[in-house]
């Protein structure tokens, strides 16, 4: 009988070291073949290491240059935490018996990266900068209450225009507690102001309805610079282009 604890033990030290190398490549598999994230590359294990990323759908995607890195240490329950230089410090992902603490960080990339998203980001081609910034976030499952991004594209401007910048833009997205994300877009500043709100669900989907036009005190070449640009962001009314997605 003195035989099977010691088999026993002798399987969980076996599985613990197993566990303890796997390898970081299996990122690769466990990540859907749909999604717009990808890893192209890894070395290290699951628990340390670091992969290459890349952005788009299978038909048309591009690496990122700059790996990110991350590592498991434990600090009263295991954290994840991930670095890349577009982050302004460590991304920590900590276990907790209420889901998951995501921490607050900000984040910088050029604008052109959403072009490898496709749809309709191919399209307009943005260039400029992003910066996106969330707060402390709780992830059970449930979409949380309160602000969870502010996004901002300063220096915008979009390969429908010739005139650039076209203008500085706000997103910002917050839980309404009922499981729904509203959307908000302001214009801080520039010559095409786009301003509009919606609404996202799960269950529905994203309705959004806004509406894209020349700054009150735009010249008439500044006008006249933008109509492509307005014909390719909707429907045309008058000076301005209606916004729509979803009902």
């Amino acid at each position: 009988m003195r035989t099977w604890p010691k088999i026993l033990l002798c399987v969980v030290v076996a599985l613990a070291a197993a566990v303890a190398v796997l390898p970081a490549r299996w990122l690769i598999a466990l990540l859907p073949a749909q999604w717009p994230v990808a890893v192209v590359d890894a070395s290290g294990t699951l628990w340390r290491g670091s992969a290459l990323l890349a952005l788009g759908f299978p038909e048309a995607r591009s690496t990122l240059p700059t790996p990110i890195e991350w590592q498991t240490k434990w600090a009263a329950g295991p954290v994840v935490e991930i670095r890349h230089p577009w982050l302004d410090g460590p991304l920590s992902l900590r276990l907790q018996t209420s889901g998951f603490l995501l921490s607050g960080r900000t984040l910088k990339l050029p604008a052109s990266t959403l072009a490898q998203l496709g749809a309709p980001f191919n399209t307009l081609r943005p260039a400029g900068d992003l910066r996106l910034k969330w707060p402390s976030l709780r992830l059970n499952g449930r979409i949380p209450a309160g602000e969870i991004l502010d996004a901002e594209w300063s220096d915008a401007a979009t390969a429908l225009s010739l005139l650039r910048p076209i203008g500085h833009y706000r997103l910002r997205l917050s839980g309404q507690g009922n499981d729904a994300l509203a959307v908000a877009v302001s214009t801080l500043s520039g010559p095409l102001t786009m301003e509009g709100s919606g609404r996202w669900t799960a269950r529905t989907g994203l309705s959004f309805k806004g509406v894209a036009r020349p700054a009150p005190n735009a010249s008439p070449e500044v006008r006249a610079a933008l109509q492509s640009t307005l014909s390719a962001l909707g429907r045309r009314s008058g000076d301005e282009s209606i916004l729509q997605i979803g009902r």
